[in-house]
Parts: structure tokens; C-alpha cells; sequence
């Protein structure tokens, strides 16, 4: 049980849990206080780490829940305001205005557990703690304690042992598992303390009675939903970052959960940008090298980009957020195009619930994309038919409504009865073009950007530049499938920022995709006219590491493929530090 002192045992319980512990004991009261008078420095200094079995735990709260008390109660980590300023805190004043609601705590090996919590208020500065945070009456900032608890509010009623919350996030790193699928684990599985006996009736047919328990009449749900996971990931490795950082997590209170984090989602991601990733100074034995016969350090880097991306505005290259998960375009581009016709450079605005104005070409071409809709909408009905499924990692991890691979960005294209003109229309939403990387040989990631409208020489340029932002820190090769054409647009351009690195095709695609025929290729880009990368018959760095992350990383394509950009952004920066700290 959580308790409001740490100093030492009160000298009488209080008249709360002297009822509890004899009702509990069936004990008359006078018993229980010379029990704890007798026991109580042992009981105050035992060990946390006790385990209480099941039977212990509901005997326990039977009696305390009609007390407003329960097993693993939650209160603030203080009993006296912490302001410097506060005159309540010069006279150790206690904080007071107890506010207790049910809640339903979510641990790592004792199930899911109906709970208490319990907040304090401070009259002296209007401040009221809560077990994470406190809030200030008057600006409706909630500032939590420095760093990471063991318990985390996700939700007002919902509270996560950091442990769980780990758990969930290594899951993600190493099987791609989703918050959906994460939350239907613990539902299944470690809810639950006998869950591998309940989960399996006929093999334990004789002794499951005993396991059994009746429907639970707690307030709270005792099942854990696939949103509370995705935000409890979010806090978590936002405390994680700040406590890192030696600084506080400040949030506005009175906004809805996904609202909340929002703000602080964008600082991070903004702070990770360029060079930004915790590894981002890496050096190891398989990537840094120094060759003393020719006194030369070899730090290569090499970049490369992956089809996975977010919804975005349907304006070539715009970079500002969607309004909602179904919208099209930004909010200012949606006041210009959202009433047009979907066809390509058609002026005319659509008619009433459809995509195309009223030219009879542009109508038959919607008519055509309705109809592959429905063709895949028979195609996915057949499937529910003979019973096989699309498989439910494909659901979209960020607590929306799914929308369809049909709603995604489609072009159509067909001939126009009045000229030969080809019309074509862009129906649903675009996406991100792609993620691109830039990384060590040894597979360290050092950095991350997501490309709008295409994978843009000008756009590789600018990432790199934003990796390696002074001459000093570039690297003496950078290693891209395009190098060609990166170096030739340097040099059109008079761009020196890269003039002292050595720029080669990764050797894969030298010899598939690169004609021998292209002098500018074979003198600036050829890996064999760098000698310093070769050690007798063998490439001394591993110029394929991005297609081999490539394929770590594509692993997340179903599990982000509707998620907001900011959020999607965060997830794979999260994703990116941890699988680098294993690497290390």
C-alpha cells in the first residue's frame, strides 16, 4: 500500500484502517491497535518486494472498498506542499481536501487491479498533487515530478506501472507489435494471474472452479483498449526524455488525453530532428576506422529512404497537418480545393456527395473508381465468407476509425470522348513519399526524415546538410544509391558544404542500376575508385546497412499507416532510439 509518510510508522492507525484490519481480522478494534503498536516497525521497514497471492488481495480490498481504501491505494509522493514560496509549506502545514475516485491499475505481474487514488490540495498556493503531478488552480498546468514514476496516470481512471508500459514498448520494437494487439496480450493473458488456466478450460476441467471469479462489478474496466496503450506510450517516453534531459514534463490539464501530449509530441520530434538522435555521435569498431599506414579516418555514412509514410495534404510537397483523419487537404489549402472537382486541373467544383463535376467525361471516371471499390469490397466479403481474415495487425494504431486502402491516394485515368486527351484523378488522400535514413555501417541510425512529394535530389541534400551541419562533421563518404546525381547537382548548383566527402554508389546498386556508359557516374560515384574502402578483396563497411534496416523498419507499414504525422514521427523516432541502444 502506498503511503503519505515516509519519516516513519504513525503511532496509531488511523480510524479508516482500524476499521478495515478488524473487519478483516474480525478483531475488535483495541486488538488491532496493540497489533500495531507491537508490529508496526517491522510492518513500516519490511520489504516492498512481498508478493501477495490473489486470495490475499481480493480478502484484502472485500473490506477496504467500502472504506474508499484499496490494495495498492494510490496518494502524491508528499504530504506537504513543495513551492519554496508556499507559507503553508514554512509551517509544514499538511495538504488536505482529499478527492478519492476508483481507478483500475494495470501491472506487470499482479494483473489489473481495481484501485483507489487519491488526490491532496495545498490552500496555501492553490495547488492540488496528484500521485504524477500537480496542478495549479488558476492556469490549469500540470507539472509532473522530476523524473519517471512507477505508476503513470494515462488516464484519469486508467493508471500503468512503468514496468507494463516497457513491456509494451519493447514489444513494438523488436515484433512490430501493435497497441491494439498489446492491449489484447495483457487482456488475454496477464490480466489475469491463473489466465494460462482460464484461457485453457478442458485441459483444467477439474481444478478451474477454483480459478473462476464472478463478473466484475468495479466502476472501472478491468480490460486495457488498444488507445490507452498508444497514449500511455507516449507519456512514458516523453517522462523518459525529460528526465534524461533533467527537466519536468509541463502539460495543460483541462484538454482531452491525444490533445494533451500534442504540444510536447512536436517539441520532441522538432529536438530530434538533424542531429538530434541520442546516438547520433556513435563510433564503434565496425563503423569508425583509422588507417595508420595512410593516416586516414574513415567515419562513412550512408543514406538511403523506404516507402512508409502518413496521410498528408494532397498539395504537392505541403508539409502542414491534416484537419482530421479523413480530410484531403491542410486547412488552408482545403478553403481552395476542397470544392473542386477531383479530376487534374479541373476549375469546376464537384457536385453534391460526389468527387467530379457534372462533365460527363469526369463523372464516368468516378463511376470507374467507384466500381474497383466495390470490386475489392466483394473481394473482402468472399474472404469473410470462407472465413479467413485480414489479418488484425493491420489495424491502425492511433484509436481511429480504420479507413480503407480505397480511400487511399488513387489515380484513374481514362480516355476522354471528346479529345485524346487521357484524364486522370487523384481520389482519397496522399501520403508521405517516404521515410529517409541516414545511418552508420554498423547499423546505428543516426538520423530521420520523412520526404513529402518525393525522394528529391534537393530534398536528400537538405536532410544531409541538417545530419552534418558544419564541414567539420561531415563524413568522409557518404554512401547513396543516387550519389550520381546528388553530386552532379552539387556541382550545377555550386554547393561545396560536401566538397571534402567522398560520395559512392552503395555497390549494390552501382552494379544493377548504373550504366557504365555515364562518365559522370564511373569518375565521381564508382565504390572501386575508393581504395580507402576496400581492404584486399573485401569492402571494409557494410554499404547495403539502410536495405537491411529497411527491412526492420517496414515492419511498422500497417501499424502507422493512419496515424497523425506528428504522432507518426515520434513513434518511429522512439522506435529508432531504442533499436539503436540494442545495437550499441
Amino acid at each position: 500500500m502506498h503511503s503519505l509518510s515516509t519519516a516513519g510508522p504513525p503511532q496509531n492507525l488511523s480510524h479508516p484502517f482500524e476499521k478495515l484490519f478488524s473487519r478483516a481480522l474480525d478483531a475488535p478494534p483495541d486488538f488491532v491497535q496493540r497489533c500495531w503498536t507491537a508490529l508496526k516497525e517491522q510492518v513500516w521497514h519490511s520489504s516492498s518486494s512481498i508478493a501477495f497471492s490473489e486470495e490475499d488481495i481480493l480478502t484484502y480490498n472485500t473490506h477496504a472498498h467500502p472504506l474508499q481504501l484499496s490494495y495498492r491505494h494510490i496518494y502524491p509522493p508528499v504530504k506537504i506542499c513543495t513551492t519554496k514560496e508556499c507559507p503553508h509549506r514554512v509551517k509544514s502545514k499538511p495538504l488536505v481536501e482529499p478527492l478519492t475516485h476508483p481507478a483500475t491499475l494495470f501491472t506487470l505481474r499482479e494483473g489489473a487491479l481495481p484501485v483507489f487514488t487519491t488526490s491532496l490540495y495545498c490552500r496555501g498556493c492553490n495547488i492540488r498533487y496528484y500521485h504524477n503531478y500537480s496542478v495549479h488552480k488558476a492556469s490549469e498546468t500540470r507539472t509532473y515530478y522530476g523524473g519517471v514514476p512507477d505508476i503513470i496516470h494515462v488516464t484519469r481512471h486508467y493508471l500503468f506501472e512503468t514496468a507494463l508500459l516497457e513491456h509494451f514498448a519493447t514489444s513494438k520494437v523488436f515484433a512490430w507489435v501493435s497497441s491494439l494487439n498489446c492491449a489484447r496480450i495483457y487482456n488475454s493473458s496477464m490480466a489475469s494471474l491463473h489466465a494460462h488456466i482460464l484461457n485453457n478450460e478442458l485441459a483444467h476441467a477439474d481444478t478451474i472452479h477454483l480459478y473462476e471469479r464472478p463478473p466484475s462489478s468495479w466502476p472501472t474496466s478491468m480490460d486495457i483498449r488498444g488507445e490507452y496503450v498508444l497514449d500511455g506510450f507516449f507519456l512514458y517516453s516523453l517522462l523518459l526524455d525529460k528526465a534524461e534531459h533533467g527537466a519536468p514534463l509541463v502539460l495543460k490539464h483541462d484538454e482531452a488525453n491525444k490533445d494533451r501530449l500534442k504540444k510536447a509530441i512536436h517539441d520532441r520530434n522538432k529536438q530530434t530532428e538533424g542531429t538530434g538522435q541520442e546516438f547520433y555521435p556513435h563510433a564503434c569498431d565496425d563503423c569508425f576506422m583509422i588507417l595508420e599506414d595512410e593516416n586516414v579516418k574513415i567515419h562513412p555514412a550512408v543514406c538511403d529512404g523506404i516507402t512508409l509514410g502518413h496521410p498528408c495534404c494532397a498539395i504537392h510537397n505541403c508539409k502542414d497537418p491534416l484537419p482530421g483523419h479523413r480530410g484531403r487537404f491542410c486547412v488552408e489549402h482545403a478553403k481552395l480545393f476542397d470544392k473542386l472537382c477531383a479530376v487534374l486541373d479541373c476549375e469546376a467544383e464537384h457536385r453534391h456527395n460526389r468527387r467530379t463535376c457534372p462533365d460527363v467525361d469526369h463523372a464516368a471516371l468516378e463511376d470507374q473508381h467507384i466500381q474497383r471499390g466495390k470490386a475489392m469490397f466483394q473481394l473482402r466479403a468472399k474472404l469473410k465468407r470462407a472465413n479467413i481474415s485480414v489479418p488484425l495487425d493491420s489495424a491502425p494504431d492511433d484509436g481511429a476509425t480504420v479507413v480503407h486502402d480505397q480511400e487511399d491516394e488513387i489515380e484513374v485515368e481514362v480516355q476522354s470522348t471528346v479529345s485524346k486527351k487521357k484524364l486522370k484523378a487523384i481520389f482519397g488522400r496522399r501520403r508521405t513519399h517516404n521515410e529517409q535514413l541516414i545511418m552508420r555501417p554498423c547499423g546505428i541510425i543516426i538520423s530521420r526524415a520523412t520526404f513529402y512529394g518525393a525522394e528529391a535530389i534537393t530534398d536528400v541534400n537538405t536532410f544531409a546538410k541538417a545530419t552534418f551541419p558544419t564541414p567539420q562533421s561531415t563524413p568522409e563518404f557518404f554512401i547513396f544509391d543516387n550519389n550520381c546525381q546528388l553530386h552532379y547537382w552539387q556541382k550545377a548548383n555550386h554547393e561545396t558544404h560536401f566538397e571534402n566527402t567522398g560520395q559512392p554508389v552503395d555497390v549494390f546498386h552501382f552494379k544493377s542500376k548504373h550504366k557504365e556508359s555515364d562518365t559522370h557516374c564511373q569518375t565521381y560515384c564508382n565504390p572501386a575508385a575508393f581504395p580507402e574502402l576496400i581492404d584486399g578483396d573485401k569492402w571494409r563497411v557494410n554499404t547495403s546497412i539502410c536495405e537491411q534496416s529497411n527491412v526492420w523498419l517496414g515492419g511498422y507499414q500497417a501499424i502507422l499507416r493512419d496515424m497523425e504525422g506528428t504522432r507518426f514521427n515520434f513513434y518511429l523516432d522512439e522506435m529508432i532510439k531504442r533499436r539503436n541502444s540494442t545495437h550499441v
